[in-house]
């Protein structure tokens, strides 16, 4: 009876963990809505031949006082949906997927480094842009966490998140 009782509980905090997940689209809005953040929008981001990120919209603060907003945003996104991440406890980079309408994902990155700026970017692309930044080569470039598609050989393309003063 009393694994029984113990089973009941861990199916029941599993299935209430699944409604603490937010969409991309939500965890981006929450983000953008504090103050103090600046939102950016760019038309499309080529990350290689014939492949990019549309309607790019982007917010960033240089303050560490959005740390744990990031944080909480992060750890409320489905890790299923997590394509591709990096940490080496001074810089995170991570990017997020899920299924739209007609072929088109969304896709949210979140950059930070400790003390500030932080980055969040939101998105859509095919399931080419998918494949091109799940498969992208992620290193360090001095203190830069840096991601690289190259799908083709010959063909690199930088994905960075900076932020421009």
């Amino acid at each position: 009876m009393k694994k029984l009782f113990l089973s009941l509980i861990a199916i029941l905090a599993t299935s209430l963990s699944g409604l603490a997940q937010i969409t991309l689209d939500d965890a981006y809005s929450s983000l953008v809505n504090l103050p103090g953040m600046t939102e950016k929008s760019v038309d499309d981001v080529q990350i290689s031949p014939n492949v990019a990120i549309t309607n790019l919209q982007s917010v960033t603060c240089k303050s560490p006082r959005y740390l744990q907003e990031f944080i909480y945003t992060y750890e409320s996104l489905p890790v299923v949906n997590q394509i591709i991440g990096a940490n080496n406890q001074n810089e995170m980079a991570c990017a997020f997927t899920e299924p739209s309408d007609n072929g088109v994902y969304n896709v949210l990155f979140l950059v930070g480094e400790k003390g500030g700026p932080y980055v969040a970017a939101y998105g859509q692309t095919t399931a080419e842009g998918i494949e091109a930044i799940r498969n992208c080569d992620v290193a360090m470039d001095g203190n830069d966490l840096v991601m690289a598609a190259a799908p083709q050989i010959d063909v690199v393309e930088f994905i960075t998140m900076t932020v421009v003063e």
